[in-house]
């Protein structure tokens, strides 16, 4: 895995806050594995960060609800991936809503285990993705830090939508490109610096959304400021 990250420098203004923003875009490296790449820092407002209430997870979508961040339930794991996937409806929000799963499933320590990994893989990725973009299970092997060193080594974290927002950059019927931003938790707390962002493109085949590519669309400071909050957020 290939990562890169940098720290705040001492600039300071009155009026400004200055906030560590971490971008993570899923690509495709030559080494066959998934890269997550960090950047940052950036500058923003506080109001450019939304904070939404977490609410109750959701494990079911109505026709097509604003996405809520929490298709699936609040867990973190194979189940709630696919469960999400498997309510998600044949919209643009139905999309949003896995990617949304999708993220929160990948960006946590401890990560998902090379089995679990090998196991969604079949079930979230789409056919036509990449064979490197497919192969989940090396990416977790190779990477036990997903968050590209925005997190200590061997500091368990996990990502919330809670204080997060999307941005659908492309929909047709059925093929959405979507952005998602989240926040991180770490030690039981949601960060109030860190933030990620993450573009993918889905596509509906068998009768559902699965995950045909990922690319880096937005920087977080401009996706935070730009997207749309989720209605719950886990």
């Amino acid at each position: 895995m290939t990562s890169a990250s940098n720290r705040p420098g001492n600039r300071t203004r009155k009026t400004i806050l200055t906030i560590v923003v971490v971008v993570i875009v899923l690509a495709v490296v030559a080494a066959g594995v998934l890269s997550f790449v960090a950047f940052g820092p950036k500058h923003s407002t506080p109001g450019h960060v939304h904070v939404t209430s977490s609410g109750t997870a959701s494990a079911s979508a109505s026709a097509d609800a604003s996405p809520t961040g929490c298709l699936g339930g609040s867990n973190r794991d194979n189940a709630m991936l696919l469960a999400a996937q498997k309510a998600a409806p044949h919209t643009t929000n139905g999309a949003v809503e896995v990617a949304a799963a999708f993220v929160r499933w990948t960006f946590r320590h401890p990560t998902a285990t090379v089995d679990d990994a090998n196991q969604v893989a079949g079930e979230i990725i789409a056919s036509d993705a990449s064979a490197q973009f497919k192969d989940l299970g090396t990416a977790v092997s190779r990477n036990q830090n997903p968050s590209g060193g925005a997190v200590a080594d061997g500091t368990d974290f996990y990502v919330t939508t809670t204080p997060g927002v999307y941005y659908v950059d492309s929909a047709a019927t059925d093929t959405v490109t979507v952005s998602v931003g989240a926040g991180y938790v770490i030690g039981g707390a949601v960060n109030p610096q860190l933030r990620t962002s993450s573009t993918f493109t889905l596509e509906w085949q068998r009768g559902a959304w699965r995950v045909q590519g990922g690319s880096l669309a937005h920087t977080t400071e401009d996706l935070f400021k730009t997207g749309t909050p989720f209605t719950q957020g886990c």
